[in-house]
């Protein structure tokens, strides 16, 4: 298997530094790509506040000149990571990934592989599936003010996973990939590449965490391709050091007839931005984009959302909810946008705020364009505190008032869990929700 990044494991390689080239064995337009890339990151300037796609964004925290890219661990802590890569009871397969690298071997199901699912490293897809790896590589552009840092991703990405799952095969149980980050100072950029073929069926979780307490900088992005007929789930949990920092570009294709649906789970970073376009480019396609923030502290988290119909009788559905403690603060953009001749589309689009210190901060911009006829859109946003009758309710009942807080905070937060639609992946995400709310302050 080739890296699709070499260099030196002695060289400490920072983001004014031109990253190595790629190895001999991928394909040319792959490395012609990358060298693009690599151009075009210079050339773009960074976010200023004149841009309307990082109104609210505390600029002042896009610094990255301390960065390099990410070493190869030793094998001991790859050793004790491996072991804590533990989430789900039963998975159809498994890749571990620590700083970019592979260090446990892929785990797929046997009969899967036997009807043709893959389920390997970008690194050996790209080679041995060029073909299908090529015809999805982020093919979409970053649209909601990200292109320079994916522009970035591509230059120095090393690996990630692909999967690919053929025409009229169901997967059963999910797909688990994790990502370690590991080092001060380390930059990791995961990528994720899931296809589905025509009436074929899978959920895939990925979850990306710290090694250790230790700053970082993580800039990932996943490509989601429905195919016709087919059945997308895809899960992402980020709960990196609180004093790392991350972008994250996602991008969802659905076909006519195609159910995709993406959830986020943000607790990590002292900054984390995303940014997640999803395009329903075939007739009947349906999309649904839910996520949860739980910032604390000094954290802000900041998420951009497009909603796209460019086809007749196509529906979304768009849930996020932030429950926001001390004084962190959340930004929320989304668009929902109906092109000419997308008749018949019914769209929804939601962002709620639950503010549990009076020091929080939540800006929500939700926005809809609409260029067709007979339609059923509609946006909105709310933000407020704990009310005293929802208090009062649970301490009749003998609830002390701080369970009861967090009580009716997970509550609130719990909607959007609810809409995975996938039993296992909504116990893993609640417990990851037990977890925090144990531990956050009030």
């Amino acid at each position: 298997m080739s890296d699709i990044l070499l260099e030196a494991d002695s060289v400490k390689k920072s983001f004014s530094d031109a990253p190595e080239a790629p190895s001999g064995d991928l394909p040319d337009w792959y490395k012609a790509a990358r060298a693009e890339a690599w151009t075009e990151f210079g050339a773009l300037p960074m976010p200023s506040r004149t841009d309307e796609e990082w109104r609210f964004a505390d600029l002042k925290k896009l610094q990255f000149d301390a960065y390099i890219d990410a070493p190869e661990i030793d094998e001991s802590v790859a050793a004790d990571l491996i072991t804590r890569s533990v989430a789900l009871e039963e998975n159809a397969g498994r890749i571990v990934f620590a700083n970019d690298r592979l260090i446990a071997a892929p785990l797929l199901d046997e009969a899967l592989a036997a009807k043709g699912v893959i389920f390997k490293p970008l690194s050996q897809a790209l080679v041995e599936h060029e073909d299908l790896v090529s015809a999805a590589f982020m093919r979409e552009e970053a649209k909601l003010g990200g292109k320079k840092f994916a522009a970035l991703h591509r230059a120095r990405l090393r690996d990630g996973f692909f999967l690919h799952v053929p025409k009229d095969v169901a997967v059963d149980k999910p797909l688990e990939v994790f990502h370690w980050l590991s080092g001060e100072g380390a930059s990791t950029f995961p990528h994720s590449l899931v296809v589905t073929g025509q009436g074929a069926k899978v959920a895939v979780a990925e979850y990306v965490a710290s090694a250790a307490d230790v700053d970082g900088f993580c800039c990932g992005v996943a490509d989601l391709v429905a195919g016709e007929d087919s059945s997308l789930t895809y899960v992402r949990t980020q709960n990196l050091s609180e004093k790392a920092r991350s972008v994250q570009i996602n991008s969802t294709v659905a076909g006519a007839g195609a159910n995709a649906i993406s959830f986020a789970y943000n607790v990590g970073c002292q900054w984390s931005r995303g940014e997640h376009i999803s395009r329903m480019v075939g007739e009947g396609a349906h999309s649904d984009m839910y996520a949860v923030c739980i910032p604390e502290g000094g954290q802000e988290m900041d998420m951009r959302t497009f909603q796209s119909h460019e086809k007749p009788s196509t529906t979304s559905n768009l849930l996020y909810k932030n429950a926001l403690y001390d004084h962190s603060r959340t930004i929320f953009a989304g668009l929902i946008k109906v092109d000419e001749g997308a008749h018949h589309t019914d769209a929804y689009q939601k962002c709620r705020n639950l503010l549990m210190s009076d020091e929080v901060e939540a800006n929500s911009m939700p926005g809809l364009e609409i260029n067709a006829d007979q339609v059923k859109c509609s946006h909105g946003s709310t933000s407020g505190p704990i009310t005293d009758e929802e208090l009062f309710y649970l301490r009749t009942r003998g609830i002390e008032e701080l369970p009861a807080r967090q009580l009716v905070s997970f509550g609130f937060v719990k909607e959007a869990v609810d809409g995975i639609g996938n039993e296992p992946l909504e116990k893993v995400v609640v417990e990851k929700l037990d977890r925090r709310f144990a531990r956050v302050a009030v």
